[in-house]
């Protein structure tokens, strides 16, 4: 970085005396000619912000002008006089690029050199080969680029642990994740929706076989609506070079967690073929106590539970696909992939339950045991065209995918005395089972029409078919006959059928240093809900329409600002909507509610990114504005026990700020700080009672990365998340931190690992909510200490790069002219 910017001033300095010259440097001739281009890495395609250009007069070979690129990787010099010239190229760690016989002339002033690829300097330094690095994070117009590789404790992890350090994100104790404190947002794979949703879909994911993820908070009008707070894409591996080569990855880690994967890849010609399997078997704990206070009437009944709880996740999954370059203008793929996985979770308490003032007390000894069960399968067909006309392409993509789930829990209550010793010799026990099933069809077609050198028109259509059957049987154990009976009170029936039809426009133009980006998506909603208890289904006939706007200014010493407004929409899930009551336990029922609306945000984002003094700083302020609020009431009911259901009760607000920092103070050190600062605000209507909660949150996070001698390299991650309020109550905040130590071999073709989660043992959740006749506080302890071993071999050097032939099919990368 150091090298860069000396080298910019270098050519800073030269270009002003150049331009001080008596009679300019043309002999006399008034300069008026522009040469313009664009600069990409030849491997990866991505544009390279801040290469140095410079134009040099063929006769002397003096130096006319020069600069940098912007962000996009563009380039336009201009005032330049007729004649003969070359263009030189540089960038540290590429090949410099020499460009001649470029000649502007009165005929032909506008000299557009187009695509430019510069090529990655490979050199050989003690026999281990040296490339530049990718950063962790990198900052683009449009979104944040995770760059998971770069990252030592997601080795062996999920997708969720790779994110666990990345701005605009934040991940709880039980593995959840946010995305600006909303959980509301939408998972894609290779910019393909995912079939599970949400922190479902991420853990599913091993870090391993992730090139990256990118995190979109205001997605044009091209995107799907769904999720308020955004967009997580996840771009997994895939090799594109001649040839057989993959990866494999194995980790081992203490109490009971292992996990393995391998990616095979084979180009031939124009036919690549690619197939990979993963494996994962992870066990985690911890302990829980909760406190809870019922008022009724005169009395109160007061309920300690504390107890210690396991869970266990395992699953596999298997996918591969063949892609055809048809010829260097047409493109067709086909993929797919199949997994199952297990989640289960039991939890053993020690309940003690007394009433005042009558002193009535009791000592219970109780078992929750559950296991989810899912098998899923998706199948993809793609295709791209290129137009003879430059920029004009047609995309058009077919998705099919169908899952099966089941899942079982049982539930135990004993009596006890004072020293937990079962006294009664017929607990009281239930079960409950849940089958499902769904299939979800996506018709897709994207087209793009340059309308001039830098404006477009966009348009698509989406059609997605959305389908399921869920049952809920619920039983109870006859003492008298040593039978399961069902208890139809709390037993039932649903069928979700869903279809939205999607069309959108977008417009695009860009001048020198003003780009904008104009869309709308139209998008028509119909929904029907069966209920076995139900005459009538309940249904939702409805049209919404989605804006948005980007817009960039780009200064003179290529800082840039940018600014975006887009209209996001959280549509209820199907297990929220079911109007039947569903029984937790002897203290809790859930009952979900068919006139849910969804929750609709208007989001605004102002960004500004500044590099000086070898650093990147990075300033980002957002406003998001829900009005609809899906929001989970607890109320007490007349007989004790507690009711959950769902309202749209509430608007909220967040207005915050998110500041990074990146820099390398050292060659041997860099660091990484992030902090994120928000009001909230949730106000609305519960019950009759007016709600106005609000709270200032905050998270900051830091990662140091040491780069040691003999290829080790040590990483050291913290992060602090704020307090934090919801509708009915408070959530404290927590501290973590890990550490990690990756040693490289065999020409970087073997890499072993070690990492070590929650080294100071501080992960705690704890949140109190209370209303009209309740108070409750929960606490929670994960285990989250453990070390793991991680052990990745690269079959031919695995490396992921594109052919300068293959398009790019990630429906997910905007084009920088887009603002």
């Amino acid at each position: 970085m150091i090298k860069k910017i000396i080298f910019s001033l270098v050519i800073f300095i030269s270009i002003e005396l150049v331009a001080q010259r008596p009679g300019g440097s043309g002999g006399g001739i008034l300069p008026e000619g522009i040469v313009k281009g664009v600069i990409s890495d030849s491997h990866s395609g991505k544009p390279m912000e801040y290469a140095n250009i410079v134009l040099f007069n063929v006769r002397d070979s003096s130096m006319v002008t020069g600069g940098v690129t912007a962000n996009d990787g563009s380039f336009e010099l201009e005032k330049i006089p007729f004649g003969r010239f070359y263009l030189e190229i540089y960038f540290i760690g590429f090949n410099r690029l020499t460009i001649g016989d470029i000649r502007v002339t009165p005929n032909n002033k506008l000299v557009n050199l187009g695509l430019i690829k510069l090529d990655p300097a490979m050199q050989s330094l003690e026999a281990v080969e040296v490339t530049a690095e990718k950063q962790h994070i990198e900052f683009q117009i449009d979104k944040k680029v995770v760059n998971v590789s770069q990252d030592l404790m997601a080795q062996g992890g999920t997708a969720v642990n790779a994110l666990e350090n990345t701005p605009s994100v934040t991940v709880d104790v039980n593995g959840d994740v946010s995305l600006r404190g909303s959980s509301n947002f939408l998972v894609l794979v290779d910019g393909r929706p995912s079939v599970l949703q949400g922190s479902d879909a991420l853990q599913q994911i091993p870090a391993s076989n992730i090139d990256r993820i990118e995190i979109i908070t205001n997605p044009s009008a091209k995107f799907d609506p769904d999720g308020s707070a955004g967009i997580i894409n996840v771009i997994l591996k895939q090799k594109k070079e001649s040839g057989v080569n993959g990866i494999f990855n194995l980790s081992v880690g203490t109490k009971k967690k292992f996990n393995t994967d391998f990616l095979l890849n084979y180009r031939q010609g124009k036919f690549n073929f690619f197939a990979g399997a993963g494996y994962r078997d992870f066990n985690s704990g911890g302990r829980r106590k909760s406190i809870q206070e019922a008022y009724l009437n005169d009395t109160t009944r007061y309920l300690f539970s504390a107890g210690d709880r396991k869970m266990h996740r395992t699953g596999y999954n298997l996918r591969g696909g063949i892609e055809y370059f048809m010829t260097d203008k047409t493109y067709l793929s086909f993929n797919g992939e199949y997994g199952e996985f297990d989640f289960s979770h039991g939890f053993t308490s020690h309940q003690e339950e007394y009433t005042s003032p009558e002193s009535l007390k009791r000592n219970l000894l109780t078992q929750n045991n559950s296991t989810r069960e899912r098998a899923y399968y998706r199948l993809s067909l793609n295709s791209q065209h290129k137009f003879d006309e430059k920029g004009q392409q047609i995309e058009v993509m077919v998705n099919y995918s169908d899952n099966t789930n089941n899942s079982f829990e049982d539930q135990s209550e004993s009596l006890t005395d004072e020293n937990w010793q079962i006294i009664d010799p017929n607990p009281y026990k239930i079960k409950t089972l849940e089958p499902g099933e769904g299939t979800n069809w996506r018709f897709k077609v994207d087209y793009v029409n340059p309308l001039s050198e830098k404006a477009k028109l966009e348009a698509g259509y989406q059609a997605r078919i959305e389908q399921s059957k869920d049952d809920y049987d619920f039983m109870f154990w006859d003492m008298l006959i040593n039978e399961w009976i069902e208890n139809p009170l709390y037993s039932n029936k649903m069928e979700f059928d869903n279809d939205i039809h999607s069309i959108y426009g977008i417009y695009s133009d860009q001048t020198k240093k003003f780009g904008y980006q104009v869309g709308l998506r139209t998008e028509y909603n119909y929904r029907r809900i069966i209920n076995l208890k139900s005459e009538t289904p309940a249904l939702i006939d409805r049209w919404d329409f989605f804006p948005t706007l980007h817009l960039s200014k780009t200064f003179d010493n290529n800082d840039q600002i940018q600014a975006s407004y887009t209209r996001r929409i959280n549509r209820p899930r199907g297990w929220s909507l079911d109007p039947f009551v569903m029984y937790i336990d002897a203290y809790n029922r859930r009952r979900g509610n068919p006139n849910l609306k969804p929750e609709l945000t208007d989001s605004y984002e102002l960004a500004f990114q500044k590099r000086k003094w070898g650093s990147l700083f990075s300033f980002e302020a957002y406003y998001r504005y829900t009005t609809d609020k899906i929001t989970r009431i607890r109320t007490l009911e007349s007989d004790g026990t507690f009711l959950y259901t769902f309202e749209n009760v509430n608007n909220d607000y967040s207005l915050g700020t998110e500041l990074m920092v990146n820099t390398s103070l050292w060659k041997w050190f860099e660091l990484n700080v992030t902090g994120n600062l928000f009001h909230y605000r949730i106000k609305g209507d519960l019950e009759g009672n007016m709600v106005d909660n609000e709270s200032m949150n905050w998270n900051i996070r830091t990662n140091a990365m040491f780069k040691l001698p003999h290829d080790f390299r040590l990483q050291i991650n913290t992060s602090y998340n704020g307090p934090s309020i919801t509708a009915q109550g408070t959530m404290e905040g927590f501290f973590m931190s890990s550490i990690a130590l990756r040693k490289e071999l065999f020409d970087r073709k073997l890499s072993i690992s070690a990492s070590m989660q929650d080294i100071l043992k501080t992960a705690k959740w704890e949140n109190t909510s209370s209303g009209i006749g309740f108070y409750s506080k929960d606490i929670m302890k994960p285990d989250f200490r453990f070390l793991m071993f991680n052990l990745s071999y690269k079959i031919n050097n695995y490396k992921r790069h594109r052919f300068n032939d293959q398009p790019e099919m990630q429906n997910t990368d905007m084009n920088v002219d887009d603002f």
